[in-house]
């Protein structure tokens, strides 16, 4: 299942009209909606649309984007230097004051053409529906929130839940409820009366005959163990209560490793020429051999990508046929992993400022002076003009 947050998520929200690049492609729905700048004071704004997603099957709010027309305008800078502040564990308070069960969520910055947007995701509840526990008046009483309510997410619109989804909800509890009943005796038969222990989450009592407790090495870390009648200072982690003696299983530390970041950029044509010329190593080979799928031409330098991710062709052939894309690109570019030899254009003999930088790029390749800055590097339609022309000309295999 593919992360929410991922940049291969993002890359696929973030499409842009071929007609017209900074109109985004996507429209508000159940699963997204999109606002053009952030500000902290209008946080009780995202708090319906948050909790409308929770109770329907999760969504995106963009920051960032014109809701009509569509366009990429990007976070300005109060609004992004806000956003990058964004304290998780302040908006998860404030949202509990306001609903319950607990809303999870997520956020990350994206870097995409030169700008850059705020997205939080909300994951679907697993126990619904989520409440509004107290009122809120709001200058716009689009955004007011009203004790007891239930909100849902129609089409692009957060609104009170019908009768027909509030009914599908508790319904769905009830047949939940009876499978985790229905697995939980299965289990509890299969381990036998003798080797069962119950374990009240509530008051944290564990009930049953003597036996051996193992704890997962990630929550260890995580835990501080106190003996019964001594005293730990408040310091924010959680207490395991312990009567009797601990005995490690195996000794040694634990680290926990950070595995999210902050900010994704996207990936742009422009950057898979860099990253070939200045011959970087890049995070996610493959997701640039992806976006070669959806480019205006095949000849990108795919097997740079192949050999960092250490992909044999095979591997690469089922990436790209995987690979969803409507692009002309993909084609040719399974053509060229099976071994058909792509023909070399000549360069153009025109007098237009494209044709002459072309011929320029083609100088400095073969008499080995490329500069270290490359100027004007973007080519967003690499078989007509820009460097990737030139790169596409001199080496088709590479």
């Amino acid at each position: 299942m593919t992360e929410p947050l991922s940049l291969k998520n993002l890359n696929n929200i973030f499409r842009t009209s071929k007609r017209d690049p900074s109109r985004i492609v996507n429209r508000e729905g159940t699963k997204m909606e999109f606002k053009e700048s952030y500000n902290h004071g209008n946080m009780a704004q995202y708090f319906k649309t948050m909790a409308a997603f929770a109770n329907n099957s999760g969504g995106h709010i963009i920051f960032g984007v014109g809701d009509n027309p569509r366009r990429l305008v990007g976070l300005k800078d109060k609004s992004l230097a806000q956003f990058e502040g964004l304290k998780v564990e302040d908006l998860t308070k404030y949202l509990f004051d306001y609903f319950s069960p607990e809303i999870k969520w997520e956020h990350r910055t994206f870097e995409y053409h030169d700008m850059s947007f705020g997205v939080i995701y909300v994951h679907e509840l697993l126990r619904k529906p989520c409440i509004c526990k107290k009122h809120y008046d709001a200058n716009n009483n689009k955004y007011s929130l009203k004790e007891g309510d239930i909100y849902y997410r129609y089409g692009g619109r957060s609104e009170r839940i019908h009768y027909e989804e509030l009914m599908a909800i508790i319904e769905k509890a009830r047949r939940d409820e009876e499978k985790q009943w229905l697995e939980f005796m299965k289990k509890a038969a299969r381990i036998g009366v003798e080797g069962a222990a119950l374990l009240d989450l509530n008051t944290g009592q564990l009930s049953g005959n003597s036996g051996s407790v193992f704890i997962d090495r990630d929550l260890l870390d995580k835990i501080s163990f106190i003996q019964e009648g001594k005293i730990v200072e408040e310091d924010g982690s959680p207490a395991f209560r312990i009567i009797g003696d601990v005995t490690p299983i195996s000794p040694g530390k634990i680290i926990v490793k950070e595995s999210t970041k902050t900010v994704v950029r996207a990936i742009e044509p422009s950057d898979i020429i860099r990253a070939f010329l200045q011959n970087l190593t890049v995070d996610e080979p493959l997701e640039y051999v992806k976006i070669i799928c959806s480019a205006l031409s095949a000849n990108y330098p795919i097997y740079f990508f192949l050999q960092q991710a250490n992909a044999t062709i095979q591997d690469a052939l089922s990436l790209v046929d995987g690979t969803t894309s409507r692009s002309n690109a993909k084609r040719k570019l399974i053509e060229r992993l099976k071994g058909k030899i792509i023909c070399q254009t000549r360069m153009p003999r025109l007098t237009t400022i494209s044709a002459k930088q072309k011929v320029e790029y083609y100088h400095h390749w073969i008499t080995e002076t490329m500069p270290e800055i490359i100027e004007n590097i973007n080519c967003t339609k690499p078989l007509r003009g820009g460097l990737g022309f030139v790169i596409a000309q001199l080496t088709p295999l590479f």
